[in-house]
């Protein structure tokens, strides 16, 4: 609900003050009375004000000198209607024009004209007033647009980074587990060749090489599915992380602690962006945490799904979070928006962090 309208009306005789607010009465507006010049500033200082009506002859700080004052420290013009027992000569009208005034209006007061006047007054602050709200509104628009072409570049910048990463992180994979696995095989090969009238011995060797050949297999399939989790598509989330998980404790020595309820709903989208959420935590927790101990919790709740992440890590500061400097914690943020969810970020139970993700269902 918007504010009323201020309306000063200053006059240092009390009965024409009940006469004013008599005659204006029914008007949505706020009325400020005064008896004098500086009983008026003391009470409109901070206000912005619609209109103000003032006597012109009152004894220390006269209407025109009040006028002026107005002007001066408010930072829009206010408008002015000036009360006055006698028609002001020219003068006095242009004195009266150079301290703010609008008008002027000759005592006993007509209250239709000044009703009427005043409720111009009003419709034009009220106009302008929606002014100030269209520019503030179009300021916050633009705002929002550069806000969010700064999120777009960032997301961009942050894409060619994990594409970057994620080809490195092959061609480390393929070089030195498949790599040096496939020049085992190639030497065990040349082996059996030249020591191809040994049938004892070959026996040996070629078990060894299906044995290295297994190992390869089941590394290409890890490969394979971390970057594209089948798992996932075929028997659901809770499948995909559970495997997930096991691959993450042997190979980093890592406490994982998992609680999880089957979703009501199997959302691809959904589950996809859980799952990888996950595995940008993940990431995060072993590269930065220092953690020896994480714990995952995926619950039901009425109309959406909780994934909790808790390490016992020393943490970060959560002001990355909101100037969006971290890349994989916005990159987290945006899968979570893609599918009408929220991340929330806060110090664990654990003395480390705690990472909220809610997904509806």
């Amino acid at each position: 609900m918007k504010d009323l309208p201020n309306i000063l009306i200053v006059d240092d005789i009390p009965s024409n003050l009940t006469y004013l607010k008599i005659i204006m009465k029914g008007i949505e507006a706020n009325m400020i009375e005064a008896d004098s010049g500086n009983d008026a500033l003391v009470k409109i200082k901070g206000k912005e004000l619609a209109v103000a009506i003032l006597d012109v002859q009152m004894p220390g700080m006269n209407g025109y000198e009040l006028a002026a004052e107005i002007n001066r420290t408010h930072p829009s013009q206010v408008p002015i209607i000036f009360l006055t027992a006698a028609f002001p000569d020219n003068d006095q009208i242009e004195a009266g024009y150079k301290s703010g005034a609008v008008d002027y209006i000759i005592k006993p007061l007509n209250r239709k004209i000044l009703i009427s006047k005043i409720q111009i007054f009003l419709q034009l602050f009220s106009q302008k007033q929606e002014i100030i709200e269209s520019r503030e509104e179009l300021l916050r628009s633009e705002l929002e647009i550069l806000k969010g072409k700064e999120e777009l570049e960032l997301l961009n910048h942050h894409l060619i980074n994990v594409r970057e990463e994620e080809r490195a992180k092959i061609s480390l994979m393929i070089h030195d587990e498949l790599g040096q696995a496939m020049t085992a095989m190639k030497m065990d090969l040349n082996w059996v060749k030249e020591n191809s009238g040994n049938p004892d011995i070959q026996g040996s060797r070629i078990g060894r090489m299906i044995e290295t050949t297994n190992k390869v297999i089941k590394k290409v399939q890890s490969i394979s599915a971390e970057l594209h989790p089948k798992l996932l598509k075929d028997l659901g989330l809770i499948a995909a992380i559970d495997w997930y998980c096991k691959e993450q404790k042997e190979r980093t020595g890592l406490n994982i602690i998992l609680r999880l309820e089957e979703p009501l709903l199997e959302d691809f989208n959904t589950n996809l962006s859980l799952f990888r959420i996950l595995q940008e935590a993940m990431t995060n927790i072993i590269r930065h945490a220092k953690a020896s101990a994480v714990q995952i919790h995926l619950t039901n709740l009425e109309d959406a799904i909780e994934m909790i992440i808790e390490d016992n890590g020393t943490g970060f500061d959560f002001n990355n979070v909101e100037t969006n400097k971290s890349m994989g914690l916005f990159g987290m943020r945006e899968r979570a928006r893609y599918c009408g969810g929220t991340i929330t970020f806060s110090n664990a139970a654990l003395k480390g962090t705690r990472l909220s993700i809610l997904m509806p269902q």
